[in-house]
């Protein structure tokens, strides 16, 4: 009789049954504004905030400037404003021992004259008159000329307006700047024979509104 082995095998198998979790999602979306912000700082040649004209002899003009450096994080830009502070009246500068004597302004300028061109001229014969010589924002020649020093023919004079006025934005600046940008702006003066010896002052105020 043969033996017959016989091997059994038996494989156990252990059936593991696998759950997948229920999930879902959704999208936050963030948001912020981020708020204008605008300082400027306006200074004469020496850093000063008097701008001193020298000693003017009649028939012979002097000449000054100022630099507005405006730092603003607008996406939109800045315009730039420019009028008298109200104390001297109609005119700029007085006499400082009387106030009644005055030296007379350039007409007063208005970006919306000429249809947008604006007022300036070539400065002439007498009176006080400011200009935009140059800026790192954005200079209109056709408002303010070629100019390449306050005293070059090319460079284009207006009167300071009075305080209030709605028509004296001097600079429009419509884009946005990483990096502080400059305004040079000129003056140009000269008086009548027998404009009244003296010293005479006026105060003028540039404001910055971001756009």
């Amino acid at each position: 009789m043969k033996k017959i082995s016989i091997l059994i095998f038996i494989f156990l198998m252990a059936v593991v049954t696998v759950v997948e979790a229920a999930t879902d999602s959704e999208n936050t979306n963030l948001q912020v504004t981020v708020s204008d912000t605008i300082t400027i700082d306006c200074d004469g040649a020496d850093g000063q905030d008097t701008v001193d004209l020298g000693t003017l002899t009649a028939g012979t003009p002097v000449t000054g400037s100022t630099s507005c450096v405006v730092t603003t994080n607008s996406d939109g830009g800045y315009v730039l404003e420019v009028e008298q502070d109200g104390v001297s009246g109609a005119t700029t500068m007085d006499h400082q021992a009387d106030a009644t004597i005055d030296i007379i302004d350039k007409t007063s300028w208005d970006q919306t004259a000429n249809t947008g061109d604006g007022n300036a001229v070539a400065y002439a014969t007498t009176g006080l008159g400011f200009g935009v010589l140059s800026s790192t924002a954005t200079k209109n020649t056709t408002w303010w000329g070629t100019g390449a020093t306050c005293a070059d023919a090319a460079q284009l004079y207006a009167g300071v307006p009075v305080n209030g006025a709605s028509n004296n934005n001097i600079m429009e600046h419509a884009n946005y700047s990483s990096t502080a940008t400059t305004t040079n702006i000129c003056y140009q003066l000269d008086v009548v024979a027998t404009q009244q010896a003296g010293i005479y002052d006026g105060v003028i105020t540039y404001t910055a509104t971001t756009q």
